[in-house]
């Protein structure tokens, strides 16, 4: 029984070209975006960069206000 699925198992570069293959073939399906597209989508995530930095700046400054605060409270 074990022998007979050893030899229906293809070889280790039939396996391989198998593999090229069917890379090149999904290679086939992939739709570039347009510049226009990528262009677009760079800005998107330019802007978001920004105000996610923005608002993680204004909350350091709150927290080290908080934190100061604090200190300054218990430290007297």
């Amino acid at each position: 029984m074990a022998e007979e699925t050893k030899a229906k198992k293809p070889g280790f570069f039939a396996r391989i070209g198998k593999w090229f293959r069917e890379l090149k073939s999904e290679c086939r399906k992939i739709v570039w975006p347009t510049r226009q597209q990528t262009v677009k989508n760079t800005l998107v995530v330019i802007a978001c960069v920004v105000i996610v930095g923005i608002f993680i700046w204004i909350l350091d400054i709150v927290f080290g206000l908080g934190v100061q605060a604090l200190l300054s409270h218990f430290a007297a």
